[in-house]
């Protein structure tokens, strides 16, 4: 199985929420002083795009001069052709400049924005319902392709007339669509900071190891690696503990801050906080993610065998297995049930409270060891999660020859669908058996 063989191949289209298109006003004023664009960007991160479009927009003639300040929902795919929405915080004093005259498209290499309209406040999560997803999967033999329809099936909540469903409707190609339910696993993407395959920072940073949580952030060679950051981490690991020399001959990056902090007689606490603080907050999100998805499989695992039917599926990942039930396993109950992202406040509930209490003790900690020491930032902060995420408006396509493959037996299949605000489409394709 091949997903993103070419940007086309992953296509996503952020869902703002109904009352917020209806909040825009069309004409920049004083009370909506942020100007509202769509950015379609192709083999761009949402950073790097929405810097271009700052950057243009500066530039235009009568614009202010300085960099403008681009706000958005979520980050986005990178291999993708993604859409979303930004915003951009004019002010009264640009605004009245700007304002006015900002152009309905601009655009760029790989990128163009559309403006929307105005709002009253720069955009924010709560302002997006979700994403709409159409995948190509590629390379597929007719066996897994197969398995795509299977898997679906059992995925399928209910049928037209349970309560709280929508009617299936028609597909343009005559797919009737349907809702899935599958447990809702945070992706790989969450786990890029563990990309060296060494474990988790946050692991060391509770224990109060400084010195290996940041030779594991900044100084362990990935095979993913490029460029700078490829050049950085193995002069890094093969140097370390010569501050002086890293500190004169390591690449231009925010990671270098630490060992300049280093070679000036720093200590490895010290020497963590000067990272970026999205970063330090990274590590240990990506660690409580890591946790949750552990209970979520044991819970899920338990909710199949208590009603008597094996698991649908499950897929091995480089950070735990994924396990996922039939929807007919999955009562009406559980399907609101939200399993929080532990932080040492959290109030272990049913039913999820042994899962999770199981899932971290299998790291060795308990609850009250969620803390970094002597530290205030970064922290552990508990999040709600819901346990199951509904796959909205999935319409399999038909199985096709794979015109990119270099065999003339593989095949490949479109699945289009619509995910909440969080969920992830790679996890969907993991539960069809890809």
């Amino acid at each position: 199985m091949t997903l993103r063989r070419q940007p086309l191949d992953f296509q996503v289209q952020e869902r703002p929420a109904p009352a917020y298109v209806a909040s825009l006003g069309r004409a920049w004023a004083t009370g909506t002083p942020h100007a509202v664009y769509e950015l379609t960007k192709t083999s761009l991160t949402t950073p790097d795009a929405a810097n271009f479009l700052a950057r243009d927009l500066s530039r235009l003639e009568g614009g202010p001069g300085t960099r403008l300040q681009v706000e958005y929902a979520g980050l986005k795919d990178k291999h993708a052709v993604t859409r979303q929405l930004v915003s951009i915080g004019l002010g009264e004093k640009l605004g009245e400049k700007l304002g006015r005259t900002l152009p309905t498209r601009i655009e760029g290499i790989s990128w163009w924005a559309e403006l929307k309209g105005f709002a009253a406040r720069a955009l924010s999560s709560s302002d997006i319902e979700g994403n709409t997803f159409t995948l190509v999967v590629r390379d597929l033999t007719r066996k897994s392709a197969n398995q795509m329809s299977r898997h679906a099936d059992a995925l399928t909540l209910g049928d037209a007339h349970e309560p709280g469903l929508v009617p299936p409707r028609e597909h343009e190609a005559g797919h009737a669509s349907r809702t899935l339910i599958i447990t809702n696993y945070f992706g790989a993407q969450r786990f890029g900071s563990a990309r060296h395959g060494k474990g988790f920072v946050a692991t060391h940073l509770v224990r109060g190891d400084f010195e290996q949580a940041l030779k594991l952030a900044i100084a362990t060679p990935a095979r993913k690696d490029v460029g700078k950051l490829r050049t950085f981490t193995r002069l890094a690991a093969g140097h370390w503990g010569d501050w002086s020399m890293l500190a004169r001959d390591l690449p231009s990056l925010p990671e270098r801050r630490p060992i300049e902090a280093l070679a000036r007689g720093a200590s490895f606490q010290q020497a963590f906080t000067q990272l970026p603080s999205f970063l330090q907050a990274m590590y240990l999100e990506a660690f409580q993610s890591h946790v949750w998805n552990r209970a979520a499989a044991a819970m899920t695992r338990a909710l199949c065998s208590s009603s008597g039917g094996a698991s649908l599926f499950t897929a091995s990942d480089d950070f735990g297995e994924m396990v996922f039930a039939r929807a007919a396993s999955v009562v009406s109950d559980l399907r609101t049930v939200d399993m929080p992202v532990l932080a040492p406040s959290t109030e272990l509930r049913e039913p999820w409270g042994p899962f999770a209490d199981r899932a971290l003790r299998d790291e060795g900690l308990a609850l009250a060891d969620l803390r970094v020491p002597g530290l205030r930032r970064p922290f552990f902060g508990e999040a709600p999660r819901p346990l199951f995420a509904r796959v909205e408006r999935f319409r399999l396509g038909a199985v096709e020859p794979d015109e990119l493959a270099t065999s003339a037996k593989r095949l490949k299949r479109e699945a289009a669908f619509d995910l909440p605000r969080g969920a992830y489409a790679t996890v969907v394709m993991r539960a069809l058996g890809q």
